[in-house]
């Protein structure tokens, strides 16, 4: 195909040919290029070049041969061949590259990113492995050589160093893609949001997230996202007030239920220091204003922890997030009645052993699903001992 190509143009560079053969000499380059012998025709480029270098028709050439040198080589060594692309056609277009030579070299320049950008895309479609991710990799990376302004390519190519475990790098691959449209797409900020919290910058990944500026009721993926950012950060309000409006819109969804309960107790436990802080300060009327909120939030955090279970009872994360919460949630009353007025103490012990109570019945289920598992007797032992000693 190379052959057939130059052959069909051989018309008209000979003519060019013929009169710069003029001031040089008679070797006829396409007849090189033909036999394969590139190195010798870029000699003799180079050396009509050294005579007159205002002749953008031997840069596109050269750009040309380069090209088909390139893919000679293996994709990791076909860097500086490009680089020597991308500043002939520069070169040419300095002096004085006519329209259509200029309508040439943004033709080759597609041509040759394509050519790159989609070898990287068919060893995703049907390959896997680190070492095919590498060779993927270098593909596009070659493509962004060619075009540095091609969005898609930096995309890929933070696909590919991800695969690799380099999260750096496949953020920085995002960003440059954010530098290079003036139309920022959401997929953008949500594959930075997820880069972010996977390196473990969740207040990053939440203000990626939000960026995306899209309705999160429409996206559940954007939604989860932002969600995990939140939680990461320990962001627990800005957390609740998302997955309240989630939960009102998939109302059924079990997993947005049990995380919604969760970050619920996550704000009771909140509460709960703060009634210490109260009983502490000797407050009487703040902490009789807390101890209600705490009560209130906390029968909210159980409600949807309850409304998952029944969604899927099959699932022991969500039969355990009730048995945690109620085991943490005794616990916190256990823990403030130490610190509170002593007419208030009957009121948090009784809570207190009501919630060992149901939490004992739940990891008792859990046991009874999964015998073997010591972390549930020994969670048991310890609460059956509470109970007694309280």
């Amino acid at each position: 195909m190379k052959i057939s190509h130059f052959t069909r143009l051989a018309g008209l560079l000979l003519v060019a040919g013929f009169f710069i053969s003029c001031g040089s000499s008679n070797i006829n380059i396409d007849q090189l290029v033909a036999d394969n012998n590139y190195d010798q025709a870029l000699t003799e480029i180079d050396n009509r070049i050294a005579e007159d270098p205002e002749q953008p028709d031997l840069y596109i050439k050269r750009a040309e041969i380069t090209a088909m040198m390139a893919q000679d080589a293996s994709p990791e060594l076909r860097t500086d061949h490009y680089n020597q692309i991308v500043a002939d056609f520069e070169t040419s277009a300095e002096m004085g590259a006519n329209d259509t030579q200029l309508a040439t070299i943004d033709s080759l320049r597609q041509q040759y990113w394509k050519t790159e950008h989609n070898s990287g895309l068919r060893i995703f479609e049907n390959s896997k492995g680190a070492n095919l991710y590498e060779t993927a990799k270098d593909h596009f990376q070659n493509a962004l050589i060619i075009r540095p302004d091609a969005v898609s390519s930096y995309k890929n190519l933070a696909v590919a160093e991800f695969n690799l475990g380099n999260l750096d790098a496949a953020i920085n691959s995002l960003e440059n893609a954010l530098d290079h449209t003036s139309e920022p797409l959401v997929e953008l900020y949500e594959n930075l949001g997820y880069l972010y919290l996977e390196k473990g910058d969740p207040a990053t990944a939440a203000d990626y997230y939000e960026m995306a500026n899209t309705d999160v009721n429409e996206d559940i993926n954007l939604a989860y996202g932002l969600v995990n950012a939140y939680i990461s950060n320990s962001n627990h309000e800005a957390a609740v007030s998302l997955l309240e409006t989630l939960v009102d819109e998939y109302p059924d969804n079990a997993n947005l239920r049990n995380v919604y309960g969760t970050q619920l107790y996550e704000i009771t436990s909140d509460i709960m220091a703060d009634l210490r802080e109260a009983y502490q300060d000797n407050d009487a009327t703040l902490a009789d204003q807390i101890k209600v909120e705490a009560v209130g939030m906390g029968e909210e955090a159980e409600t949807q922890l309850i409304e998952a279970f029944k969604r899927d009872t099959s699932n022991t994360e969500y039969l355990e997030s009730l048995a945690v919460f109620y085991n943490n949630l005794a616990g916190n009353y256990l823990s403030i009645e130490k610190v509170a007025f002593e007419e208030d103490k009957p009121e948090l012990r009784n809570r207190a052993h009501d919630l060992i109570d149901f939490a004992i019945d739940y990891y008792g289920r859990l046991s009874e699903m999964d015998p073997n598992n010591s972390g549930y007797q020994n969670k048991l032992t310890t609460l059956n001992k509470l109970k007694s000693n309280n």
